[in-house]
């Protein structure tokens, strides 16, 4: 049975977006194989079970276990008086990044010009912080945030939140972007 979100297969969501939520390969194979053990009628999971299944030493599944539940991408919780293991968190944060996709994809789709303007300060405050010019990866990444509707304010926000923790990377940034945004979300 499909593990769907909004008939969209987690697996494929996490397969598609993994590095940008900066997973490593082990963790995705630790992700999709408690997904596969919950969706096989496992309601906790456990190292033991997670080595019996794949071809990772103990202390391999530990470390990357570890990882995961840092993450809060593998939760364990009580539901209906029981303890369970769940992976909601991780399948919000893929599910998200799809849904930014596709408004992103629609937009383009409808062909919405950025602002030159607003491309313009935004290219020039990173610029300015990065202390170089941005090369294309960059820039497509920042004219995707734009496109995809985001506030300017939010993005240099971002940047300057990314600069002052000292991780002045265009993933970092779009985390923060992203945890913006679910702030925003929630309220």
């Amino acid at each position: 049975m499909y593990n769907k979100i909004n008939g969209i297969d987690f697996r494929y969501l996490l397969l598609d977006y993994y590095k940008e939520l900066n997973l490593t390969n082990e963790e995705v194979l630790v992700l999709l194989m408690c997904d596969h053990l919950l969706n096989d009628s496992n309601t906790l999971i456990s190292i033991e079970q997670l080595e019996m299944k794949l071809d990772l030493s103990f202390s391999e599944i530990d470390k990357v276990f570890n990882s995961l539940l840092t993450k809060k991408y593998i939760i364990f919780e009580t539901v209906n008086n029981d303890f369970v293991t769940t992976l909601k968190n991780i399948k919000h944060e893929v599910l998200n990044l799809y849904k930014r996709d596709l408004l992103l994809d629609e937009k383009n789709g409808n062909e919405l010009e950025v602002s030159d303007d607003i491309k313009t300060r935004v290219f020039s405050s990173f610029e300015h912080y990065f202390n170089r010019d941005l090369n294309e990866t960059e820039k497509e990444m920042i004219l995707k945030w734009i496109a995809a509707g985001i506030d300017e304010e939010i993005i240099i926000d971002s940047l300057k939140d990314a600069y002052n923790l000292r991780t002045l990377t265009i993933k970092k940034i779009d985390g923060l972007i992203a945890k913006k945004m679910k702030e925003n979300e929630d309220f």
